[in-house]
């Protein structure tokens, strides 16, 4: 509904037209009058007016002035003049100030009518514009807060494998770069937070980190800052190419972004600096990455990079398909991820059987080499487990050799399998066996356990740890912690005297007040309440 304003100094005029005209009907829910501009003012600045119908001759100021006023303050409102004085002077003001029409007292009442009709219809074109307007923004307000997260769901599915990029879903994604492109990736490890904060505080804080990272890491470069999988950040920078970019520079931008992160954000960062390569390359670069972070044990505020381009032999076979696309990818991840070995051997036996019927050339071949070994860093990754040591993993030099024939290529991948097979098994129980031996340095350390104290106890990465901690557990290194100090704490509280201050300092807090805080949280009363509730139990 609209709102309109009728000014004039003559009251009669006013009740003339009230009683003439049926401006409910004519759209308007609310009609407010007006004597004079001052009283017209002062309407205006409590309530907005869709449209003004107003005198222009009266004592002190004029319609014309008042209308000078509200285009400067409330251009959208429309404005039909009444004079008694066919003046062209006033007729060629009106039209410079915009009015909707200029008519003469004493007007018809059907010609008023009609005129308002016109305006009524031009206020609500002019609303449906800008609802429009507004529309428009909203939904691409909305695609903007949800690009990051598309983004960041195809770069997922592409370094786990899951999706071949191509020119069509690069624009579907509106990712500034085709699928030639070389992309740098850089891997962001927070190390060590340098206050105890709870996940939400965490997450505002990491929220912050990827906006600085975006500023300082990607600097006039198109890219974005992702999280994979497993919960890794990671700066990807587009279009560059390796060997045409300056190293110190990228490598400089590291340092000033893992320094403000310890200014600013109170948290330890490294970065591993990756090779810019192709797409066919990337899921190399990424997983060379994620190792090169695992075998940083205690070094904070790294900035590391490959020791060697990876992929320079993805770069001499750029034109040939390696993609793991080339066979069934999803359903051999599950087979070797489950430890099914006869099915995917048997699912293997038949694709050789194929290629050799079809006499497939060196191309399938290097798509089935490849498609192996990105299937086995896939899992082992997934899973926390490092591939340093698996036999056909680091040694790039057997490709030409292993693809050779079809039979050459059906025994390497079978002594690859079978040596994958065994030591995923025992890697899964060795990384079940480091968990409980985390736990156990926990609950015997809670004086002074730091995550960082256990992740050298068991010589991993800390950030590592707290990783395959997460995924073998489903909590957090962090609350692990405050929960075995809690139980410590109660039993403490029920079946000792000691003062509560002293339970304080012997789990690891250096005042009541903190101490007293995470207990509740975790518990949901006071330490002082949960003994006085034991005791009256035992009474």
């Amino acid at each position: 509904m609209l709102k309109l304003l009728i000014v004039d100094d003559e009251i009669y005029v006013i009740r003339a037209l009230m009683k003439s005209v049926d401006f409910a009907d004519l759209g308007f829910d609310q009609v407010h009058q007006a004597l004079g501009v001052k009283e017209a003012k002062e309407i205006l600045e409590d309530d907005a007016i869709d449209l003004i119908i107003c005198d222009i001759e009266m004592p002190g100021a004029s319609g014309l002035e008042l209308i000078e006023w509200v285009n400067d303050r409330y251009p959208e409102t429309e404005t039909i003049f009444l004079t008694g004085h066919a003046e062209f002077a006033y007729a060629q003001r009106a039209v410079q100030l915009g009015s909707f029409e200029y008519l003469l007292k004493p007007v018809r009442t059907e010609e008023l009518i009609q005129t308002v009709n016109k305006a009524v219809e031009k206020i609500r074109e002019k609303k449906d514009a800008a609802g429009m307007v507004e529309t428009s923004k909203k939904y691409r307000s909305l695609w903007e807060r949800q690009r990051a997260v598309v983004v960041e769901r195809y770069w997922q599915n592409l370094l786990a494998g899951r999706l071949v990029p191509t020119e069509e879903n690069l624009r579907d994604v509106n990712l500034p770069v085709d699928r030639h492109a070389c992309i740098l990736p850089i891997l962001i490890s927070i190390e060590q937070w340098h206050k105890e904060f709870s996940l939400r505080d965490e997450d505002t804080l990491e929220y912050a980190l990827r906006n600085a990272a975006a500023e300082l890491l990607l600097g006039d470069y198109a890219g974005d800052i992702i999280k994979d999988d497993n919960g890794i950040l990671f700066a990807l920078i587009y279009g560059m190419q390796d060997g045409l970019y300056d190293r110190s520079s990228v490598a400089g931008a590291c340092r000033l972004f893992a320094e403000a992160c310890s200014r600013y954000f109170y948290c330890t960062v490294s970065c591993y600096i990756g090779h810019a390569v192709p797409f066919h390359g990337l899921t190399e670069v990424y997983h060379r990455l994620i190792e090169l972070e695992q075998e940083n044990l205690s070094n904070p505020l790294s900035i590391q990079q490959l020791d060697q381009p990876a992929g320079q032999s993805a770069g001499q076979s750029a034109g040939r398909s390696r993609h793991p696309h080339a066979i069934p990818w999803q359903d051999w991840v599950t087979l070797f991820e489950t430890g099914n070995k006869s099915e995917l051997m048997k699912r293997l036996d038949q694709l050789f059987a194929d290629m050799q019927e079809t006499q497939a050339d060196t191309e399938s071949a290097s798509a089935l080499y490849h498609a192996l070994i990105y299937m086995i860093y896939h899992v082992a990754h997934k899973n926390g487990l490092s591939v340093k040591e698996w036999s056909g993993l680091r040694d790039r030099s057997g490709e030409l050799a292993a693809i050779r024939s079809i039979p050459q290529l059906k025994a390497w991948s079978e002594r690859l399998l079978d040596t994958a097979f065994r030591y995923l098994a025992s890697q899964r129980n060795e990384s079940s066996l480091l968990i409980e031996k985390t736990k156990q340095y926990i609950k015997a350390n809670l004086k002074d356990v730091t995550r960082e104290k256990a992740a050298d106890y068991i010589y991993l990465n800390s950030a590592y740890l707290s990783r395959v901690f997460k995924r073998e557990t489903g909590q957090s290194i962090i609350d692990f912690i405050i929960g075995a100090k809690m139980d410590r704490a109660k039993i403490l509280l029920t079946e000792t005297n000691l003062r509560i201050v002293d339970i304080c300092e012997e789990i690891g807090y250096e005042n009541y007040s903190h101490f007293g805080q995470a207990f509740k949280k975790k518990v949901g009363i006071s330490p002082l309440e949960y003994r006085k509730r034991f005791q009256k139990r035992s009474t």
